[in-house]
């Protein structure tokens, strides 16, 4: 693992944020684990992990958001913090998330809940209404938001109180140092509803186009350890739901944080394989970021990635990204930041 460099800022700041509202050495609980294969939530899974171990705050329960089940919360938390992971999910664009964050805030009155960095949007004007009904009779709840047009419309919506805090990621310990490079552009796009549709450039011999959420990048013997974690997670969690014991808590969790690093290590061996990236990926930007490498970002379809770019001002660090408007435009970028003998190139191993 390697560090962040000029980006630990980022990292110290939301821990003094996350500080001021959970109190060192407390029980707590962590809520949302991403039983899935987006890279991007498992490094903000990783951050809060860190940053809670870093408070000496004691995770007591933790849960994705199909097996998360109040009466174990309950047992293992009756007093305390819950803390739902950040990531780009408050709002109606995944309704299983959202849904799962209504029920915690609704069943937990008595709890403070702090809700880690998000993006906020709301389509619906009754999914936004419904939200807000439960949000605003809960009395102590805190949002943390990971970006200014978010910051503004949770302050717009909801009478919680709302703090601009950077993405959990920029709190992880560190992130794998890269092989040698296989080609010379990755494009990584969203293939979701997410997507802004970038209609991309006809064949190209130097650029190979993929996105995240399965397998590419792994390892030799990584699926069959994935495999493997998923089977404790399945059966811990279980265990959990059965009797909330403390053992069964710890493998839980110990579980999840090893699906975690290996999706994050799939991820950033992904990224690596080429000298350059493109990406509508906000976490494809930030990983690409925390690596080193050259790379130009698209906006996603609602400008979440824009938002998050504008507000840390990473126009500042125009010698490793770029942004554009197009994918045309945006391979040009790449190829002109690696033909460029100022760009940084991140360290490899070899």
């Amino acid at each position: 693992m390697t560090g962040f460099g000029r980006w630990a800022g980022l990292g110290h700041r939301l821990g003094e944020v996350l500080g001021a509202l959970v109190a060192p050495s407390s029980r707590c609980a962590l809520l949302g684990f991403p039983d899935y294969g987006n890279v991007g939530d498992s490094a903000i899974w990783l951050g809060a992990r860190t940053l809670l171990a870093e408070l000496g705050a004691e995770v007591v329960y933790t849960a994705d958001h199909h097996d998360f089940d109040p009466a174990a919360l309950a047992e293992r938390l009756p007093n305390g913090t819950i803390l739902l992971t950040g990531g780009g999910n408050l709002g109606d664009l995944w309704p299983s998330h959202q849904r799962m964050r209504e029920q915690v805030i609704s069943a937990f009155p008595g709890h403070r809940i702090v809700q880690l960095p998000q993006s906020v949007h709301f389509g619906d004007p009754a999914a936004l209404a419904r939200a807000r009904a439960v949000f605003d009779a809960h009395p102590d709840l805190v949002l943390l938001l990971r970006d200014g047009p978010s910051l503004r419309a949770a302050r717009r919506a909801f009478r919680a109180p709302a703090l601009l805090a950077p993405d959990c990621a920029f709190a992880m310990n560190g992130v794998p140092r890269l092989a040698r490079p296989e080609r010379r552009i990755l494009w990584l796009r969203r293939a979701d509803h997410e997507s802004a549709g970038h209609p991309g450039p006809g064949p190209h011999a130097e650029v190979h186009r993929t996105d995240w959420t399965g397998q590419e990048g792994a390892e030799p013997g990584w699926a069959a350890e994935a495999l493997a974690v998923r089977q404790r997670i399945a059966a811990a969690s279980a265990e959990v739901r059965r009797t909330a014991a403390g053992a069964a808590v710890a493998e839980l969790a110990a579980a999840q944080d090893r699906h975690a690093e290996l999706q994050l290590r799939r991820g950033c061996r992904l990224l690596g394989s080429a000298e350059a990236v493109v990406t509508d990926r906000l976490h494809g930007h930030l990983l690409s970021l925390l690596l080193g490498l050259p790379h130009v970002v698209l906006d996603d379809r609602n400008g979440k990635v824009g938002g998050y770019w504008r507000t840390w001002g990473h126009e500042r660090h125009r010698s490793v990204t770029r942004r554009a408007p197009d994918a045309d435009r945006a391979l040009r970028a790449a190829a002109a930041l690696l033909a460029d003998p100022a760009t940084p190139r991140p360290a490899r191993e070899g």
